[in-house]
Parts: structure tokens; sequence; C-alpha cells
């Protein structure tokens, strides 16, 4: 193993160790380890946004660059868990044969790694002449993005293409589905359930019909390409009434939608409204969240580079596809800049007890990156 590979090793084990679970740790310590390792390369890293959720940028800039590079890559981690579902402790990245354990040490602690060593080394060639802009961000496990936001404060416009941190050797996500998360209340009134003459207006029994209405809409298993697996929509939680001797007033669900990139959240919203204005009952629609779906170009020239390259190095075809779940991707995709959603060096267990990533394989994914990315600059 090259001393490249034996260093981002390393100081992927010193990133795992420090804790930065989300909504219990803050980014605050680990932000200050890569600010200080970025800067011992001799580069001039900025901290920003708040105290306890800072994110980390850092821009490398080359004379005469004529493309710009952009790698990016969370700071904070899910929360550990039971530890005692935790074959080897969470946070000291243990080796075991090939694979390093650890909560974050595949998402995305290993890419935080690859990303500072894959930028030294550029920065360090005299033949490489693009400049390369590192984002590492705060706040990315909770859903809310509220690191990457910031960090596009930053970030030049004119990017060349995204890579992100997310992991996995045997493809290379080039897409994401986007969601659109909402809140249906429905409206009743109280009276007790034994009441001879006040009836009352049930909440939940109108739930139900807006159960069956949504259930019966054309949004989910929609597919387009890269998109077989489909949309999806799922009532991911129900909450109604006070006691079994009271008619309900209120019954309150959460929809969760996943979106491609043809499904339009105005379009949704419009036709569900109108489909419950049907059943002529009291309700309110309040959207939580949302984001679009993206697809980068399959015939993006660093996207074609980039499968070539992997399929060489790693001797068989690495396919194209696009991500169930979302990412900072769908957030950044806002810039029209084209993102590797994901690509990266083996691993499993994400966001589960017992995640690793298989060391073996990092010597490889840096020799993909920095191969593409020299060609890349090169064209």
């Amino acid at each position: 193993m090259d001393s490249f590979s034996e260093q981002i090793i390393k100081f992927t084990q010193e990133l795992v160790a420090i804790p930065s679970q989300n909504q219990i740790d803050g980014e605050r310590r680990v932000a200050d380890l890569v600010f200080l390792k970025l800067k011992e390369f001799g580069f001039n890293p900025d901290m920003i946004g708040g105290e306890k959720h800072p994110s980390v940028i850092c821009r490398i800039k080359k004379e005469n660059s004529s493309k710009t590079i952009w790698l990016e890559s969370c700071l904070d981690t899910v929360q550990v868990g039971d530890l005692s579902r935790w074959q080897y402790p969470p946070f000291e990245a243990q080796i075991v044969n090939n694979k390093m354990y650890g909560r974050g040490v595949a998402d995305s602690k290993v890419a935080i790694a690859l990303f500072c060593y894959l930028a030294k080394y550029l920065a360090e060639d005299k033949n490489f002449s693009s400049s390369i802009f590192l984002g590492f961000d705060a706040d990315e496990q909770s859903g809310k993005f509220t690191g990457i936001r910031e960090v596009m404060k930053y970030a030049p416009l004119n990017h060349d293409i995204c890579l992100l941190g997310y992991q996995g050797t045997d493809e290379i996500s080039i897409g994401a589905r986007g969601w659109l998360r909402i809140k249906i209340t429905t409206l009743g009134k109280a009276a007790h359930t034994g009441s001879r003459s006040k009836k009352g207006i049930n909440a939940i029994h109108s739930m139900g019909k807006v159960i069956n209405l949504l259930a019966a809409l054309d949004l989910g298993e929609k597919t387009e390409r890269f998109f077989e697996f489909g949309s999806s929509l799922n009532i991911s939680q129900i909450n109604g009434g006070t006691a079994i001797n009271i008619i309900p007033d209120k019954c309150e669900i959460d929809l969760d939608i996943r979106l491609l990139p043809t499904q339009k959240e105005e379009n949704i919203i419009t036709e569900i409204k109108k489909k419950i204005n049907e059943l002529g009952i009291k309700y309110e629609l309040d959207i939580l969240q949302s984001e679009q779906a993206f697809l980068t170009d399959e015939n993006n020239s660093f996207v074609k580079i980039l499968q070539n390259t992997a399929s060489e190095i790693l001797e068989k075809q690495i396919p194209l596809v696009a991500s169930g779940q979302g990412s900072v991707g769908n957030v950044i995709s806002k810039l029209n800049i084209p993102i590797i959603n994901a690509f990266g060096v083996e691993s499993d267990n994400v966001h589960a007890s017992n995640e690793w990533i298989n060391v073996d394989t990092i010597p490889e994914v840096f020799e993909i990156y920095k191969k593409s990315l020299m060609k890349f600059d090169r064209d």
C-alpha cells in the first residue's frame, strides 16, 4: 500500500475518533481537525457557519485555470444507537482483516480524508491546471442541510464538476430522487362517544378517507431511465385522538413522497388538494420539506471519464445509476452543476451498527479519482 493510502487511512481513523453525531455532539471538533490538516498542507481554509455546527471550505486556485473541481463531504454522522449491537467500539476505527469499523467511517469520513489528500496531490502537480474548491458541510444527517446551504454561499458558480463523498465501489450514482414531505391535518368536532344527541365529527374517520384517496393517486411507482426503481408515496406517521371515549377533533399524518425528475412539487400539491376538496371535509395541508430530484447527463465528459477509468482499474464494468435516497446533491443541483452523487470505497452498514469500509479499496479509489481528474483537466 502506497504512502498516500496509508496517510488517508490514518487520517480517517483520526476523524472517526472524534464523535460528531447529529443532534448530540456538534461538528466543531472534527471541523477543527480538518481545518488544521488543510493548513498543514499549506492551504488557506475558512471556517464558516455557527459555533457548534461550523463547515469548512477551502479554495485552491491554479494560475490560468479554465476548470474548477468541487469536492464535497459532510462532517457529521448519524447517531451510534445501541452500543451493544456494535462488535467493535464505534469511535476507535479498528481495522480487522481488511475492514475499518466505526460510526461515520463510510458516511462520510473516509471521503473527507480522500478528498483532502486528493486536493494535496493535485495542487502539488504542476501539470494539473484546474482550481479546486473543498467543502465539508455540517448538519447533513438531520436532512435539514443547513451546512451545505452555507457552503453554497461561498462556492464559485462556474464549477465544472462536483464530487460528493458518498461511498460505493460497484456503481457510479449520477442522480437521486427528490422528496416532498407533507403534513395533512383533518379537523373534526369533539363529543362524548356515548352522547345520544351530540354526534361530533370524527377527524380520524375523515383521515381514513384521505388515506384511501392518497393510496389511489398515481404518484408512486412511476419510472424513468436511471430511476427504474420508481417513485414512492408513504404515509410514515399518524397521530390522532385523546381518549377512547372522546370523538377526535384532530388527526395528523406525515406523508413522504420520493420524486423523479419529471415530477414537480407544485403539480403534486395541486392534485392532492383538488382530490381532498372533493371529499368535503375540513383539513389543513402544510409542506414540511421538499427538494428536487436531479440527474447528471450520462454523456457529461467527466462522467464518461470516471466510468471508463473505474472500469479499467477495477477490471469490471461499472454501471451508471441513480440513488433512491436523497443527498446534498439535491440542494447543490439548483446551481446547475454536474454532480457525481456517489462513488468510493467498498462499504456497508451505513446508518446501522458495525458500519465499515474496506481499506484495501482505498488505493484503487484514490487512483481512479486522480487519473480521472487529471484526464478531465487536460480535455
